[in-house]
């Protein structure tokens, strides 16, 4: 997987263009003219390429349950926002370091690094809220609009570079930029202080509607700040690179912070715990040693949640193919909780991988009755509805999850298998193209619709649609071909 360093870019602070050193933007007033350069359609276009050339290059995570948490936290906060009507798609990340990025159009990445070093899920939510205030404040776009002159090409021109140079290679990025620095006008895309403390600002003001602790934002600043004396110069964590914390950020956070009232909504903090095990599980190199270190974990007492590290290690078990032990494991848990979906899901996985379908069939089917239109025990039971071959149960459960209007990645690859199973070659194929263009490989979304489209021949209602959508797709690639060129 290779390294994205440079993402830091789009969601924190700095990356200096050339010799350009970094000003103070101040705040906007309002009716400013960076929505004047560039408008929602254009900023979301920007943002999308950048989230097909990220996909292009790093493998995103795709496990359900992780990632309907992350857009259950992440929509609890947008709601929550200065601007609750945007449109907004999290993602994570299986990169290790303390990182979260933001690009135009509500794109915000997290890293499962971050995951794993927040100690409390109002840590995380602290993080999120301070991204969704740059994208709600357009910070990026800010910092482009260095003078009434630039036209709305030239403003497109350099995010598009910016991102390009991000996402593949920061030579190739800073070379396309300084190329469409006509007649010598100067940018630099550093999020300066005022960007910074403003994101806190709101940030905070989020975290606090969303019902989360204010004072996680300065706490979880304060552990980097004191963890970042054991890093060399080359081994800062990206998030310390690129969100100075300094002794008066701190300080500044925790006087705001005190300002608020804690009035802490409902949360069901365990299941962040639950995720952070998982995410463990899923990064480990060595389970043989993850192992260990959850009977070490049990035996002292000292991790954060005792129920999550015997899930973590009823986990890492059955990661290893020791699944009579992980059953035990598991089995404790769900006589203490036995509606947690969390631990119902990982039943049903046990029962897969032991060949008793039926089995899973089961346990998924009377958690649909707790869990209606849950994507993530959706997709978890479409993928053994394929499996056991009835195709027909799998299409009725994704169009379920269509007509309420959150799909996924993950549901346009099991809407073409079903579709495959049931003999609908043109459908399965066009479902196809829909998976790859939502993951960034329009070439590929492109020839899926020419078979789809050759499959359709003698259906001239569904070929009309398989060459309109083909045209979309031709549009957008060649669009991206002009990035490039």
């Amino acid at each position: 997987m290779k390294k994205i360093n440079a993402l830091i870019l789009l969601g924190c602070i700095a990356w200096p263009l050339s010799s350009v050193q970094a000003l103070d933007i101040a705040l906007p007033e309002m009716g400013d003219s960076a929505g004047a350069l560039i408008s929602p359609q254009q900023e979301h276009e920007i943002g999308q390429s950048f989230f097909w050339r990220l996909q292009q290059s790093v493998e995103l995570i795709d496990d359900p349950e992780v990632n309907s948490y992350l857009q259950a936290l992440g929509y609890r906060l947008v709601s929550n926002s200065d601007a609750p009507y945007l449109n907004f798609t999290f993602f994570m990340v299986p990169d290790p370091t303390v990182n979260a990025f933001a690009a135009p159009g509500g794109f915000i990445g997290i890293n499962s690094g971050l995951i794993l070093t927040s100690q409390r899920e109002d840590e995380v939510a602290s993080v999120m809220a301070h991204e969704i205030a740059h994208i709600t404040q357009r910070h990026l776009l800010r910092s482009f609009e260095q003078s009434k002159q630039m036209s709305v090409p030239m403003t497109v021109a350099m995010i598009a570079a910016a991102l390009l140079g991000a996402t593949t290679n920061s030579q190739m990025g800073m070379g396309a930029i300084m190329a469409v620095q006509a007649g010598g006008i100067q940018a630099q895309i550093n999020f300066t202080r005022a960007n910074e403390s403003e994101a806190d600002n709101l940030g905070m003001l989020t975290l606090v509607r969303a019902g989360f602790d204010p004072q996680a934002m300065p706490t979880f600043f304060e552990r980097l700040q004191q963890t970042s004396r054991f890093y060399t110069s080359s081994s800062v964590p990206e998030f310390l690179r690129t969100h100075p914390v300094t002794t008066s950020r701190i300080a500044d956070a925790r006087g705001r912070a005190a300002s608020y009232p804690s009035k802490p909504q409902q949360s069901d903090n365990l299941q962040f715990y639950l995720i952070r095990e998982k995410l463990r599980v899923m990064a480990s190199k060595d389970l043989n040693q993850l192992t260990q270190f959850y009977v070490d974990e049990m035996q002292s007492g000292s991790s954060l949640n005792e129920t999550a590290t015997q899930y973590g290690y009823s986990l890492a078990l059955a990661a290893k193919g020791d699944y009579t032990l992980s059953r035990t494991v598991l089995q404790k848990l769900i006589d203490q909780d036995k509606d947690r979906l969390s631990y119902q899901l990982a039943l049903a996985d046990l029962e897969v991988a032991v060949g008793r379908i039926p089995a899973a069939l089961t346990i998924y089917e009377d958690n649909q009755k707790l869990y209606p239109d849950d994507q993530a025990l959706t997709l978890k039971q479409v993928d053994v509805l394929l499996k056991a071959n009835q195709p027909a149960k799998a299409v009725a459960l994704l169009q379920t999850q269509f007509e309420i209007g959150s799909p996924s990645r993950p549901l346009y690859k099991l809407m073409s298998q079903a579709k495959a199973a049931m003999g609908e070659k043109s459908q399965s194929h066009s479902w196809l193209a829909e998976y790859y263009y939502n993951s960034g490989r329009l070439e590929q979304a492109a020839d899926q619709l020419r078979v789809a489209a050759g499959f359709a021949k003698h259906d001239e209602y569904q070929l009309s649609k398989i060459t309109a959508r083909l045209r979309e797709v031709e549009m957008a690639l060649k669009q991206m071909d002009d990035e490039l060129s």
